[in-house]
C-alpha cells in the first residue's frame, strides 16, 4: 500500500511536469482559435529550453525565461512567414520541429563539446504557499511549487479572459470560425493569424525554458521528450478551452510523475511500463476524443 507521502510526491511532480504542457497548450489554443495549428511546438520548446539555459548562464534564471520567450517568438515569426507565403501549415510545422532540434543540438555541442561535463545554471525559485505549506501530510506539496507553475495557472485565466471578453479575443475567434465573414467585416485575417503565431511561439518558448530552468538547470538534446506533441493532444482534448488545458495537462502529467518516481520507489510495476504511461494515456484519450467527434458529425448529418 503506497503512503500519503508517496502520493504527495506524485502530485508535486505532476504539477512540475504539467507546467510546460500548460504553457505550450495555451499558446496553441490561441493559434487554433485563429484557425491554424502548429506541429512545430516540439522544435520551439527545445530551442526555448536551450535559450533559457544560455540566458540564465549570462544574466540569471528570470533573464533565461525571457530568452526562452524571445526564441519562441522568433520561431513563431518563422511559422507566420511560412504560412503567409502559402506553404502548407503541416509542412511548416514539421520543418520547424526539425529546424529546432537541429539548431539546438548544434549550438549546444558548440557550447559544450562532447567529452566535457554539462554545465549547470541557476534555476527559477520555488514558492511556498503561506499557511498551506505547514499542513501535516500534504504540506510539502505547497512548499516546492515553482514560480512558473503559478505563472502557468495565472496565464490560463488571463488567456481565457482575453479570448472571452476582449475585442482582440473576439477578432481572434472570428478569423478562426469564419475568416471570410471576418474579412468582409474589415478584420485583417492574415495579420491576426500572424499575431496568434507569435503569441503561440512565445508560450512554447517559455514552456521550453520551464523544462530546463524549473529544476535541473541544464540542457540536453531531446530533453523535451515529445511534450510538444502531448501539448497538441491536450489542446484537442480540452477542445481549445484555456481552462480545459489546465485539467488536460494534469491528466497526462500524473502518469509522467509516476514514471519518474518509479525509478526510485517500488510501485509494483516495471519502470518501462511507467515511462510508457503518459504516451499510452495520450493515445487512448485522443482516440476517444476523435471517436466522440466522429459521432457528433454523424448525428449532425442525420
Amino acid at each position: 500500500m503506497l503512503s500519503l507521502d508517496f502520493w504527495v510526491l506524485v502530485l508535486a511532480g505532476a504539477l512540475a511536469s504539467a507546467t510546460p504542457i500548460v504553457l505550450a497548450g495555451l499558446g496553441e489554443t490561441v493559434l487554433q482559435r485563429a484557425g491554424q495549428f502548429n506541429l512545430g511546438i516540439e522544435g520551439i520548446m527545445i530551442c526555448g529550453a536551450l535559450a533559457g539555459v544560455l540566458g540564465s548562464a549570462a544574466a540569471g534564471p528570470f533573464a533565461g525565461a525571457g530568452f526562452g520567450v524571445l526564441a519562441g517568438v522568433l520561431l513563431g515569426f518563422v511559422f507566420a512567414l511560412g504560412c503567409l507565403a502559402g506553404i502548407d501549415v503541416v509542412l511548416v510545422g514539421v520543418a520547424l520541429t526539425m529546424l529546432g532540434v537541429g539548431v539546438s543540438t548544434f549550438v549546444f555541442q558548440s557550447w559544450v563539446p562532447s567529452g566535457r561535463t554539462n554545465l549547470s545554471v541557476p534555476t527559477l525559485p520555488a514558492m511556498s504557499v503561506p499557511g498551506l505549506s505547514q499542513l501535516p501530510g500534504i504540506g510539502p506539496l505547497f512548499s516546492s511549487i515553482g514560480v512558473l507553475t503559478y505563472a502557468a495557472g495565472a496565464l490560463a485565466v488571463l488567456t481565457w479572459w482575453v479570448l472571452r471578453w476582449t475585442r482582440f479575443g473576439l477578432r481572434i475567434r472570428a478569423v478562426g470560425d469564419s475568416p471570410d465573414v471576418a474579412a468582409v467585416r474589415g478584420v485583417p485575417v492574415s495579420r491576426y493569424r500572424a499575431v496568434a503565431a507569435l503569441i503561440a511561439g512565445g508560450f512554447a518558448g517559455l514552456a521550453g525554458a520551464a523544462l530546463s530552468l524549473s529544476a535541473i538547470g541544464s540542457f540536453s538534446p531531446g530533453m523535451s521528450g515529445g511534450r510538444g506533441f502531448i501539448a497538441l493532444a491536450v489542446v484537442v482534448v480540452a477542445r481549445r478551452a484555456p481552462l480545459g488545458v489546465l485539467a488536460g495537462a494534469l491528466l497526462f502529467a500524473v502518469p509522467d510523475s509516476l514514471g519518474l518516481l518509479g525509478q526510485t520507489r517500488d510501485t509494483g510495476l516495471p519502470v518501462e511500463a511507467l515511462h510508457a504511461l503518459p504516451y499510452l494515456v495520450t493515445f487512448v484519450v485522443v482516440c476517444f476524443e476523435s471517436r466522440h467527434r466522429m459521432r457528433l458529425r454523424q448525428d449532425t448529418a442525420i
